[in-house]
This record gives C-alpha cells, sequence and structure tokens, in this order.
C-alpha cells in the first residue's frame, strides 16, 4: 500500500489515528496500516497537529473534554482570567489565577465567570489537520481514490503547501453541548461525502464541527446562507 501523501510503498511500524488521540481520545479511529507512513506521520505530528490542537477550536475542547494529551498530561490554555487547565473530568475546569485579585474574586463568589478567546488564531495548521484527516478516511476506505490525481492539491496544502496558495473551512461551534451530560460519552468521527461532485470531510466532535472540500474546484458558500457566529468560514494563507 502506497502512503496517501508520499508514495512511500515499504514497511509501515507506526500507527496514524485519524482523529489525533489528543483530541479524539484512545478511541479515536485509526487509519489502515500504510495509509500513512511513518515518515509522514512524524512530520504531521510535529509540523502540523502540535499548533492546530493547542489554537482554537481544538484546545477549548480538549480542556472541557478532559482529553489528555499523549504523554497522559492535561491540556491548558490562557484565558482572561489566568490559565485555564482539564481536570480529566468532562465539563469541570481549574483555575490558576491570573494574579492575587482574581484569586480572592474567584474564592469569595465576586468573580463566577471567565472569558475566552473564540478566534482561530492558526487557520493554516487547523486547515491542514483536516485535510489530513479527511485524507486518511479516505485512504482507509477508497484508497486509490486518495492516491489518484483527483486528490493532489488536497494533498499538497496537507504535506507540502506552497506560499501563496489557499483553502478553506468551515466551522460550527456550539459550546453549550459540551456541558450536555449526553456529550461525555463521546465519539468523534471523520465522515467524507460527495456534495455536488466534490468530495468533502466533515468533523464531528460535541460542540465542533468542520466541513473542509478535499478537492480545490470549489467556492465556499456566501456568508449570507450561514447563522454567524455559530456558522464562519475560515480561509488558510500560506
Amino acid at each position: 500500500m502506497k502512503c496517501i501523501f508520499c508514495g512511500y510503498s515499504g514497511s509501515t511500524k507506526s500507527v496514524s489515528h485519524i482523529v489525533p488521540e489528543s483530541l479524539g481520545g484512545k478511541h479515536s479511529p485509526s487509519a489502515n496500516s500504510g495509509v500513512t507512513c511513518d515518515s509522514c506521520n512524524q512530520y504531521f505530528g510535529q509540523k502540523v497537529e502540535s499548533k492546530a490542537l493547542n489554537s482554537f477550536p481544538f484546545i477549548g475542547f480538549r480542556v472541557l473534554s478532559g482529553v489528555p494529551t499523549k504523554k497522559g498530561k492535561v491540556s491548558n490554555f490562557m484565558g482572561t482570567a489566568g490559565r485555564i487547565f482539564g481536570t480529566g473530568k468532562f465539563g469541570v475546569v481549574a483555575l490558576e489565577p491570573l494574579n492575587k485579585e482574581i484569586q480572592s474574586k474567584v474564592l469569595s463568589g465576586e468573580k463566577t465567570q471567565f472569558r475566552v478567546i473564540a478566534e482561530v488564531t492558526e487557520p493554516l495548521p487547523v486547515c491542514r489537520l483536516l485535510i489530513k484527516m479527511g485524507l486518511e478516511q479516505l485512504g482507509s476506505h477508497f484508497h486509490e481514490v486518495a492516491i489518484s490525481e483527483r486528490m493532489n492539491a488536497a494533498r499538497d496544502f496537507a504535506r507540502r503547501p506552497k506560499r501563496g496558495s489557499s483553502w478553506w473551512f468551515i466551522l460550527r461551534s456550539n459550546p453549550e453541548e459540551l456541558f450536555n451530560e449526553s456529550s461525555a460519552k463521546f465519539e468523534s468521527a471523520i465522515e467524507i461525502a460527495e456534495h455536488q461532485g466534490i468530495l468533502m470531510a466533515t468533523l464531528k466532535l460535541p460542540g465542533i464541527s468542520t466541513i473542509t472540500p478535499l478537492e480545490s474546484e470549489v467556492i465556499p458558500p456566501n456568508k449570507s446562507e450561514l447563522a454567524e457566529p455559530e456558522y464562519r468560514i475560515i480561509w488558510a494563507q500560506c
């Protein structure tokens, strides 16, 4: 089996999780052996996943859902009140206050809310990761399509984007879903569907879903067709 990103057909030792473990947990779906070679798997882990998973929308989900890192550590990010840590329990977080004043207000009950920035600050690695996940899902079920010329543009943008190139994805975020008890037993999912002759990849997580084209011959829908801010079109530029 050829690697869908570089064409390498030798033996592969590593297991490539389609949805990274640090996002979807230990039960994240895995790609078939050989779909992604060891070299490409390592590249994505070091150059793409690390940046994408530590930015919105993924970092907030990782903290709120309690999904640990590969090394078993809790995720964290900076908010207006201080650093926010996951606790390993779905929907429960811990706060390291920014200063003693905030700490005092939290302990006294005067301060009961904090805010986080809900903007995609790293659109390029996020978009590349979404394409990578979509291609691996496609490659695990329709390998010949994944390695065909039809996927060249998506493959190149994910693995070796050229300066000046761009891609887009649609982000739906609804944080209230994260605090729903039924979301605690979530399963990450990647779905591939053909829409008007174009293959699209959909990522589904509680409170977060994305739609990403796997072909370049498509333009995003008009913003007027989407209910912002729940739905947003995000452009990634290299």
